[in-house]
C-alpha cells in the first residue's frame, strides 16, 4: 500500500464563480445542508467538512468572471451511514436538474448521481458501497 504523507496545508477551496452570487445559497445551504460562512460581500464559503469548502464568488470581482462554459465537477462524499437516496429526492423534488435519472450503484465509485447547481456546474454526490 502507497504510503501517504502530511503536507503543511490544512484546508482547501474551490472557487467557483457565479453571476450572482446570491443564487448559490439555496442549493449548497438549504437542499446540500452546507455550512455557510461570508467571507465578505462578493465570496461565500459552503463548508463541505472542517477542512474543505465550495468557495462561490460574484464574477468581476475576483480572479476570474464566471464563463457559460462550467468544465468542473464538484464532488460532494456523503458519510455511510447518510441516506443519499432521500437526498437525491429532496433535489429533485426541489426542481434541482438532475442529470441522472436515479442513485446509481457502481463498482468503482459507489453509489452515485449528478445533479447541476443553479449557475450549472454539475455536482457529483458520492457515497461508497455498502
Amino acid at each position: 500500500m502507497e504510503r501517504v504523507t502530511m503536507t503543511e496545508y490544512d484546508r482547501a477551496y474551490t472557487f467557483i464563480y457565479y453571476n450572482d452570487v446570491k443564487e448559490a445559497e439555496p442549493f449548497y445551504r438549504d437542499l446540500l445542508g452546507l455550512r455557510l460562512e461570508y467571507e465578505s460581500d462578493w465570496v461565500t464559503r459552503f463548508w463541505v467538512t472542517d477542512h474543505y469548502a465550495i468557495a462561490a464568488v460574484q464574477s468581476g470581482r475576483g480572479f476570474m468572471n464566471a464563463m457559460e462554459d462550467k468544465p468542473v465537477i464538484l464532488c460532494i462524499g456523503m458519510k455511510d451511514e447518510a441516506d443519499i437516496k432521500a437526498l437525491y429526492m429532496k433535489l429533485k423534488d426541489a426542481g434541482v436538474k438532475m442529470r441522472t435519472s436515479e442513485v446509481e450503484l457502481r463498482e468503482t465509485e459507489g453509489r452515485i448521481f449528478f445533479c447541476e447547481d443553479p449557475e450549472g456546474y454539475i455536482v457529483e454526490v458520492v457515497q461508497r458501497p455498502k
